[in-house]
């Protein structure tokens, strides 16, 4: 009986590892599908959800490589303004200055409101989007891509995702992995169930 429960729990701990390293894997993944998607052709927007250091730093990089694509910052804290979010980002100023349309989302306040409002504002744009890139943290881009099949039903957008890669020799990048997966299984049952 012991036996069998050590078993057990083994065997748990190691499904749960390879589930951790199919998160990250995800995310590399989705690294090859972006490089080869946009090789030659640009990102019409680049979607970045709040939430994590680097998401808005990487974002502002990319709009060098695609300067025509408008920008998209989802999850903002009602009070604040592109200016106090750009505050000590690298390149900062050089945006602010720059003809790159940034547009602000103050509804959202979680994933799922990340992914429905970016989509309703891509629905309500007049500016013609096919290509989206969303900028979030490594450890969600798996957990973010299942909620945008998910709600994409009628889109025809390609959505592609950008992870903004994490230092796992810092326990703190590996709490939040944690705290990810358990997250994207209950997203998981959730869309499953309805």
């Amino acid at each position: 009986m012991a036996l069998n429960s050590l078993v057990g729990v083994i065997v748990f701990f190691i499904a749960y590892f390879v589930f951790l390293l199919i998160i990250l894997m995800t995310a590399k993944s989705e690294e090859t599908r972006v490089s080869e998607g946009l090789y030659q052709k640009s990102a019409d927007a680049i979607v970045v959800f709040t939430g994590d250091k680097g998401r808005i730093k990487r974002a502002l990089a990319l709009t060098k490589k695609w300067p025509e694509a408008r920008v998209i910052i989802s999850g903002v804290y009602g009070t604040n303004t592109l200016k106090n979010i750009m505050t000590g980002q690298d390149g900062a100023e050089e945006l602010l200055k720059s003809p790159v349309q940034v547009e602000m989302d103050y509804e959202a306040l979680d994933t799922l409101g990340n992914v429905r409002e970016t989509l309703e504002n891509l629905e309500a744009s007049s500016i013609q989007t096919k290509r989206v890139l969303v900028v979030t943290s490594d450890y969600h881009v798996m957990r973010v891509r299942m909620i945008f099949n998910h709600l994409m039903k009628n889109q025809t957008y390609e959505v592609y995702f950008e992870g903004v890669e994490s230092n796992y020799s810092k326990w703190s990048n590996i709490t939040k992995l944690f705290k990810e997966s358990l997250k994207t299984l209950r997203v998981w049952v959730i869309l499953k169930l309805s």
